[in-house]
């Protein structure tokens, strides 16, 4: 295997894995393993641009708006990191890392995908389930029963009240912090959903297995972590999944439903149903719901009225900006100080212009991943049609710049969605040349 290739493998594991290693491993080298990932997949990146041209998307892709959209988001980037509002050089530095670190998975997924035979990518997925997802699941149940003051819930102890439910550790596995864990939970669920629909095209129990397994861990995980939103985000993308499938689908609706009550029944018979249990308590007592919905409606409205047409700066509003200006505690260099709701930090970054880019992006991957989706005819296909789709979908109006996690499963699902929708348009394009060529003979 070339070597650019198992950098790309390190990286991913090193995303799920690196916050063990700063919390109980390294805790003194925490600064130099958050950017441990970072170098290797541009690593990978690097050995990748020795072979090949770095910047070339497949063929397919340049008919397209992507390189266009793709490369006018980078040069705002660019542009914005050296926006005079910022308070130094270090705050630049750290933009530039937050929202351009993981690009190069746009250029290297659909290269991996390509010469990756279908048996290779599920021999992946299984791999992927059995050694890392299910490991880490049964670390987040222990550390849900332990006692907020045992060794594995150490973080409790920094981040007070907000961490723990009903005297119940939120966990966060192997992850620094709870919203990275939640990311890899969302992706989880919209990755066994599409393992389950690959299934039941090719009526493979493999993958009925591999996805049961998936989807059971999941769901007695997600509520432990104990955040709200994503659980919403999940069921309302599955609904759209679901809604825009159930003609071509109609099975495996019924299919999912069944396992998803089949999951039901066996987690209520294991007594691992009190994470949901201390979920719903927390949701009862809860009084900020009507603010985070408002947060995310009016959020783009809040945004462009503080940061205008050409905002403060790459950097400017990231929530560690603060920690590389000497002397200062605050976001003092930001119009009314910090800022709590991610959009608004966004689009204060980029401003009113780069935002609608950014959105102009994700929007046109969105439409890519449901041509996936719909042209998908192998169980690889379909994974990443399901996954890709559901996933950009989810993140359409949210950052992703600010927590790593998500930034490198989403540029990563980006990358193999337009792998495969690239070899898909090829497809596409011999048959209908096939079919005029007979047309042509029979007239």
């Amino acid at each position: 295997m070339k070597l650019w290739k198992w950098l790309v493998g390190v990286f991913f594991v090193l995303v799920l894995v690196d916050g063990a290693l700063r919390k109980w491993v390294l805790p003194s080298q925490s600064a130099a393993l958050f950017v441990l990932k970072d170098m290797v997949l541009w690593g990978g990146f690097v050995f990748y641009a020795l072979q090949r041209s770095p910047l070339e998307l497949p063929k397919p892709l340049q008919r397209t708006g992507v390189p266009l959209l793709l490369g006018g988001y980078i040069f705002i980037v660019l542009l914005q990191a050296f926006n005079p509002r910022l308070p130094n050089l270090s705050v630049s530095a750290l933009g530039l890392k937050a929202h351009l670190a993981f690009l190069p998975l746009v250029v290297l997924m659909p290269a991996l995908l390509a010469e990756a035979t279908e048996r290779h990518f599920l021999r992946g997925l299984w791999g992927y389930t059995l050694m890392l997802v299910l490991p880490l699941a049964a670390l987040s149940v222990y550390q849900f029963f332990q006692p907020p003051s045992a060794w594995i819930n150490q973080y409790v102890r920094e981040m007070g009240s907000i961490a723990t439910v009903a005297g119940h550790a939120r966990v966060i596995s192997t992850f620094s912090y709870i919203g990275s864990h939640t990311a890899y939970l969302t992706f989880n669920a919209f990755l066994s959903a599409g393992i389950l629909f690959a299934g039941l095209r090719t009526n493979r129990r493999d993958l009925y297995w591999m996805g049961g397994l998936l989807l059971g861990a999941t769901f007695v995980v997600l509520p432990m972590a104990g955040s709200r939103g994503p659980i919403v985000i999940i069921l309302v993308v599955l609904t759209v999944l679901l809604t825009i499938t159930e003609s071509k689908y109609s099975s495996s609706l019924r299919f999912v439903a069944t396992a998803l009550l089949i999951v039901v029944a066996v987690v209520q018979g294991t007594g691992l149903t009190e994470g949901w249990e201390v979920l719903v308590e927390r949701t009862v007592e809860a009084s900020d719901t009507e603010n985070r919905f408002e947060g995310v409606l009016l959020g783009p409205i809040q945004g462009i009225k503080r940061a205008g047409v050409f905002g403060y700066g790459a950097g400017s509003a990231h929530q560690a900006a603060v920690q590389f200006v000497p002397g200062a505690f605050s976001q003092t260099w930001l119009p009314e100080g910090s800022i709590e709701n991610g959009i608004v930090r966004l689009i204060t970054e980029l401003g009113a212009l780069g935002w609608l880019l950014l959105i102009s992006l994700k929007t046109t991957l969105l439409y890519l991943a449901y041509q996936t989706l719909q042209r998908s005819r192998r169980p690889l296909e379909t994974v990443v049609g399901v996954t890709a789709f559901c996933f950009i979908l989810a993140k359409l109006p949210f950052p992703v710049v600010y927590n790593a996690v998500a930034g490198s499963l989403y540029w990563g699902t980006v990358g193999a969605m337009l792998g495969v929708w690239s070899v898909q348009d090829v497809r596409l394009r011999r048959a209908m040349a096939l079919s005029a060529e007979r047309n042509s003979v029979v007239g």
